[in-house]
C-alpha cells in the first residue's frame, strides 16, 4: 500500500460533445462502458480514495459507479470546463490525503499497474509537488498535485486545461514519470480516438 496518500479525483463531468449524439463515458468497450472500464482500473490501484465528479447526463454516468467504493459529488458548473470539476473534487477530498491524481474518465487504456507505477514514484520523491506521465518526451494524464497548492486551484479561474498553470508556475517541483506504453496519451474524444483506444486494449491483451 502507498506510504503516501493519494486520492483520486475521476473527473467524468463533460458533455463529450465532439462525440454527439453519442457520450462517450456510457459507449460500450468490451462489455463494460468506458467510464465502468476506467473506474475498475482505478479502484484496483493503491489510491487512499477515488472521488468521482459527474455533471453532464450525471444519473447515467452515476449509475454506471454503483457498488464501486467511490464517492460521487456534483459539478452543477460543468459547462465552465474541466477546473470547475477539479474544483469541486479538491473540496470534497479527506483531509487527510496528501496528494490527489487528476484522472479522466475517458482513458480507459490505463490499467492499475500505470496508476501504481505513478504513485511508486510520489513515494520515492515525497518531497516534490507536482507528477505527470510522460511517453517518449510527450506529457499525458493524470497529474498528480499536492494539497499544498489547493488554495491556489480555489483561486484560479476556472478553464477547459485542469491546472497546467500549476506545472508552469512551480517547474522546479515536477516530476516527469516515463511510462511502458502511450496508454496515458490517450483518451477518447472523437470517434476516431474510440477506435485507436479500442484497437490498443484489444492489442495489449492479445485479441
Amino acid at each position: 500500500m502507498s506510504k503516501v496518500k493519494i486520492a483520486c479525483l475521476l473527473l467524468a463531468a463533460g458533455k463529450s460533445a465532439r462525440m454527439a449524439p453519442d457520450h462517450k463515458l456510457l459507449m460500450k468497450l468490451g462489455e463494460l462502458s468506458v467510464i465502468k472500464n476506467t473506474a475498475l482500473e482505478i479502484v484496483q490501484s493503491q489510491f487512499f480514495e477515488v472521488i468521482a465528479v459527474t455533471g453532464f447526463k450525471s444519473d447515467e454516468v452515476s449509475k454506471e459507479l454503483e457498488l464501486l467504493p467511490i464517492k460521487i459529488v456534483h459539478n452543477a458548473h460543468f459547462e465552465k470546463g474541466l477546473h470547475s470539476s477539479i474544483r469541486v473534487g479538491v473540496k470534497a477530498l479527506d483531509s487527510e490525503a496528501q496528494f490527489f491524481a487528476v484522472c479522466l474518465a475517458d482513458q480507459p487504456a490505463l490499467t492499475h499497474i500505470d496508476y501504481n507505477h505513478l504513485i511508486d514514484t510520489v513515494n520515492l520523491y515525497p518531497d516534490k509537488k507536482l507528477f505527470h506521465p510522460t511517453f517518449r518526451g510527450v506529457k499525458g494524464n493524470p497529474a498528480i498535485i499536492s494539497r499544498d497548492y489547493i488554495s491556489e486551484i480555489l483561486s484560479h479561474e476556472d478553464n477547459d486545461r485542469g491546472c497546467f498553470y500549476l506545472f508552469e508556475k512551480h517547474s522546479q517541483n515536477v516530476v516527469a514519470v516515463e511510462m511502458n506504453d502511450s496508454s496515458s496519451l490517450m483518451d477518447i474524444d472523437t470517434p476516431a480516438l474510440f477506435d485507436e483506444v479500442r484497437f490498443h486494449i484489444e492489442k495489449r491483451k492479445g485479441k
